[in-house]
């Protein structure tokens, strides 16, 4: 697929991926073949040893020595790992594929700081129990939201956004033995902070789970392929996917 040029040309916008191993590059390779993405520099992040030779030139890759960080604090640990002049950056996870226009995104992370969808398992106290944690930090389980933290959109010139990276990074490191991932304490750190990023639509991040799409399907975050008719779904209609394909599942007003 064709890359897309945004109507936004500037140089302060990047899109990052953190990745380590043949088979995570392999998935990076994938994205950037079937993305369409705006025409912005992109920056791999990597470990000191994982061979990058077929990814496409245009990519910046940065080695780091991610040793030092769990699989679980890796991502945490993203901001501290990426270029310090960076401003504006679209993180992806290496399972996603853009496909269609997402402007919104870069546009509200420079507006708010933060530009995230929900998880489809959207209750953080109820995801794998984690309401344990939230007590012990001091936050109250009150039907919190838990943002899914494979596409994040962020500005660090909201000095903020740093300050919810760095908790968050603090509160894994804390933790180092639970179950959970890094979007939990991701965010987390915004609910102690008081930080309030802006919340995209699932369309940014649809993880095929059987979560119902309203709309066009902006991000595709899953191992699987896209359903063809992904960014043509009908209208009038909710769509789930069922056995690799889009299917109508409720009919609604339009």
């Amino acid at each position: 697929m064709a890359n897309q040029r945004s109507d936004v040309t500037t140089d302060s916008r990047t899109i990052a991926f953190l990745a380590w191993g043949e088979y995570a590059i392999n998935c990076v390779i994938r994205c950037l073949n079937k993305s369409t993405l705006p025409d912005y520099p992109i920056i791999l992040v990597t470990d000191l040893d994982t061979p990058v030779h077929e990814l496409p030139s245009h990519v910046t890759v940065k080695r780091v020595d991610l040793a030092f960080f769990s699989g679980k604090v890796r991502k945490s640990a993203l901001v501290s790992v990426l270029p310090n002049d960076l401003e504006t950056v679209l993180f992806l996870d290496v399972d996603t594929i853009v496909l269609d226009d997402i402007s919104l995104g870069f546009d509200m992370a420079e507006k708010h700081g933060m530009a995230m969808a929900p998880a489809p398992h959207y209750s953080l106290s109820d995801f794998r129990n984690f309401e344990q944690i939230m007590i012990l930090e001091g936050i109250p389980p009150r039907g919190q939201l838990l943002y899914n933290s494979g596409v994040i959109f962020f500005s660090l010139k909201h000095n903020r956004t740093k300050d919810v990276f760095d908790l968050g990074l603090t509160l894994a490191k804390k933790y180092p033995d639970a179950p959970w991932g890094d979007q939990t304490y991701l965010t987390l750190a915004m609910e102690i902070l008081g930080f309030n990023p802006y919340t995209l639509s699932p369309s940014f991040n649809h993880r095929a789970f059987g979560e119902l799409i309203s709309g066009r399907l902006r991000i595709w975050h899953s191992f699987s392929e896209p359903p063809e008719n992904a960014t043509d779904l009908e209208k009038g209609y909710l769509h789930r996917v069922e056995n690799g394909k889009f299917v109508r599942a409720l009919k609604v007003p339009i």
